[in-house]
């Protein structure tokens, strides 16, 4: 089991901010991460009903929008199908939730969230920020879960996404682990 901790990272669109920001090109240099401000957090759970509801911590960033797509079990090279957004005209900072499956106000589904065919593929949820916090660009770690992943968790418990340091060039860079909500406490710099 990996440590708890928060990752550097997570999965973001068709982990576009992955491939972008952590590594790679063909002559092994880094990306440089000094335009991007890193905060917060999400974590993916599901209430009585079944709805998943996605855990945010914004701190100071303002969230407008939830993108969610599809994750990387699809073959071949073709681009993430976006399963769904939700958007709002307040946005919301630091410490929230949004019922993913039936939002509620000031939330509303712009693109009703349709979950992938196979309860064991993952959705990816990603928060979209309006950019007026910070002079970099903003992000906000994203989660990613599968039906069957939310649907083994206990009452008061959700799925995060964290860094394995550890894997090799076979095992994935993420890796989910559940957490308590009350242990869900991302890092966000002082104001």
């Amino acid at each position: 089991m990996v440590p708890l901790r928060q990752p550097a990272l997570r999965t973001v669109g068709a982990l576009t901010v992955v491939s972008a920001l952590t590594v790679l090109t063909a002559c092994g240099n880094l990306v440089d991460l000094t335009d991007y401000d890193f905060r917060g957090g999400l974590a993916l759970g599901m209430n009585e009903a079944g709805d998943v509801i996605a855990h945010i911590e914004a701190c100071q960033f303002r969230v407008h929008a939830m993108e969610v797509i599809q994750g990387r079990e699809l073959l071949g090279g073709e681009p993430n199908p976006v399963l769904g957004r939700i958007v709002t005209d307040q946005p919301q900072t630091g410490r929230f939730e949004v019922n993913l499956s039936n939002p509620q106000a000031p939330w509303w589904a712009e693109q009703p969230v349709t979950e992938p065919p196979n309860p064991d593929h993952i959705m990816i949820v990603s928060p979209e920020t309006d950019g007026t916090t910070s002079r970099k660009i903003e992000v906000i770690s994203n989660g990613s879960a599968s039906r069957t992943a939310l649907e083994a968790l206990s009452p008061g418990q959700a799925i995060i996404d964290v860094w394995n340091e550890d894997a090799g060039p076979a095992d994935p860079p993420l890796v989910d682990q559940v957490v308590r909500l009350e242990e869900f406490h991302p890092e966000c710099p002082p104001q």
